[in-house]
């Protein structure tokens, strides 16, 4: 009844449609379901610790915990000592913290379980960020408001290059109760505010221009000078690199 070359063209016709369906199930299945991106993971800790009380109601700074994110590529977990610097005094016998001064008094550290990682194959260097300041609940989220810390953002290289490409849409701008370069942004006696703690101020983003011609994903933004050794400055963000190298090994 009908064509060879008909017959042919609705098996190719189909073979393609069926394929192209499949690789969208396939994405909005595994891309867009919580369950794989790991939106909301909430494991529960060796300790129960929340930032709602300690950075929400108590207002400690984030740096003070998770001291040197600023200078280096990981957020480093805050050693039992930290907690010791205030638990010595404070509910020193709540037996909620008896593991906490068990790690303190034979140095053997608290295995807290990880909440946000990327992939082993993938770079994330917290301090590059830090130093542009873009704010910790750009990635983290509202975390003053979490008594119990759960992945906020889906941590995907698409959410990635989203921010990479478009970063004054997406990053939230340095806030003082995060530590990050605010001090010359705000007032001393706003600072003493509380809830100006967790105003942030203006998205700092500057020019960027690219580093090849024709470009290849990688860009360069001004860095300024240091002015005390040792001591970073920030810089204001810029449009995040795309290629490859930068971010997978």
């Amino acid at each position: 009844m009908f064509s060879r070359k008909f017959d042919k063209g609705v098996k190719t016709g189909g073979a393609i449609l069926s394929a192209v369906a499949a690789v969208l199930f396939l994405v909005g299945y595994f891309g867009f379901r919580n369950s794989f991106a790991d939106v909301g993971y909430r494991p529960e800790q060796p300790v129960p610790f929340s930032h709602k009380l300690h950075a929400g109601e108590l207002k400690i700074h984030c740096q003070y915990c998770h001291a040197g994110v600023e200078k280096s590529a990981h957020s480093p977990v805050p050693t039992t000592q930290t907690c010791m610097n205030c638990h010595t005094v404070i509910k020193a016998e709540s037996p909620k913290l008896q593991l906490v001064r068990d790690s303190y008094e034979s140095g053997k550290p608290i295995e807290w379980i990880r909440i946000h990682k990327v992939p082993d194959y993938v770079h994330f260097n917290h301090s590059r960020h830090i130093r542009a300041q873009i704010d910790c609940k750009s990635c983290h989220g509202p975390i003053e408001e979490m008594g119990v810390v759960s992945q906020f953002k889906p941590l995907s290289m698409g959410w990635c290059l989203d921010c990479h490409r478009a970063p004054e849409k997406n990053i939230v701008g340095a806030r003082p109760i995060s530590g990050v370069f605010t001090n010359a942004m705000h007032k001393i006696e706003d600072l003493k505010k509380g809830a100006y703690l967790f105003t942030p101020i203006p998205a700092q983003v500057g020019t960027s221009t690219p580093i090849t011609n024709p470009q290849f994903g990688g860009y360069h933004s001004e860095v300024p000078a240091v002015k005390v050794a040792g001591i970073p400055h920030p810089k204001k963000a810029g449009i995040g690199p795309e290629n490859c190298s930068a971010c997978h090994y």
